[in-house]
């Protein structure tokens, strides 16, 4: 290789690892629409405690999307407390440039967790999700620690 496919090759790299650092896939910079960062995208909105079970939330700005199956949630303190699956609603199935056929979500998502019986009450999350733009621009997984809000005192307990 000559010396100026060489510097042409590394400056591709220097480009590739520079939009990667930006937390983006697929996208260089300043070629396409402005796009928000993965919070602003996915805004986590809260994890509260109603009853026996756990609701978190997101609000997706108009132009995203979540996947469904890149979301998964863990309880992290107290330690040792179990997570039965989520319960999400119904996604919307689409054919996707990065996953094939896959189901995700737009707007407002809801998802319901409930802990295992002996499992003590989770205080603190930790919520891992992915998604994209409809402008063909992936975000890297996220990973984010929420604390529970319990709603005990305002709504009444079913027990």
């Amino acid at each position: 290789m000559n010396r100026a496919a060489a510097a042409l090759c590394a400056m591709g790299a220097a480009l590739c690892c520079s939009v990667a650092a930006d937390g983006l896939w697929a996208k260089r910079a300043g070629t396409g629409p402005d796009l928000l960062t993965a919070d602003d995208a996915f805004r986590l909105e809260a994890v509260e405690r109603q009853g026996d079970s756990l609701n978190v939330s997101w609000n997706i700005a108009p132009g995203y999307y979540l996947y469904r199956k890149r979301l998964a949630f863990q309880a992290v303190q107290p330690a040792g407390t179990s997570l039965a699956p989520p319960l999400l609603p119904k996604g919307e199935l689409v054919q996707d440039e990065h996953e094939g056929q896959t189901e995700v979500y737009h707007g407002a998502l809801q998802a319901q967790l409930h802990w295992r019986a002996g499992s003590a009450v989770p205080q603190r999350l930790q919520v891992s999700y992915q998604g994209c733009a409809e402008a063909g621009v992936c975000y890297p997984p996220q990973t984010r620690l929420i604390d529970v809000i319990d709603l005990q005192g305002t709504a009444p307990d079913p027990k």
